[in-house]
């Protein structure tokens, strides 16, 4: 099961969060995954938001799993209520009856996660460009 919602954030930035379920062995637990993407005004497709030109991308390859997608979610500029929204949005869409675990727990470590915040200077800014 694969749940995609994008969201529009404040800096002309698109942002999309894709969530994996995959129902473990039991048949009673799902196994949820996240993906983080994002796009800018100028561009076509979606992308992953730490690439290989990016000043962080040899931190991410060094980095666990775990600690390499939280990179990703903390550079994509998306909030911990956008997680948690897309979160409850899946297990509602899987229904009743199952028990969720998450590959990386990601949602416990997103405790200062805001997004991106952007002054009204900067919005105007951003509004001509």
């Amino acid at each position: 099961m694969i749940l995609e919602k994008t969201f529009h954030l404040s800096v002309g930035r698109e942002a999309r969060i894709v969530v994996k379920g995959q129902v473990a062995r039991n048949r009673s637990e799902i196994i949820i995954d996240y993906e983080f993407l994002i796009r800018e005004k100028h561009d076509a497709d979606f992308r992953a938001p730490i690439g290989p030109n990016h000043p962080q991308y040899w931190k991410l390859k060094k980095s666990t799993p775990e600690k390499a997608q939280l990179l990703q979610l903390e550079y994509s500029g998306i909030s911990r209520k956008q997680l948690r929204e897309v979160t409850r949005e899946f297990k509602r869409l899987a229904g009743p009856g199952y028990t969720f675990r998450y590959q990386n727990e990601i949602e416990e470590r997103t405790k200062y996660l805001k997004g991106i915040r952007v002054s009204a200077t900067s919005r105007r800014m951003l509004s001509v460009a």
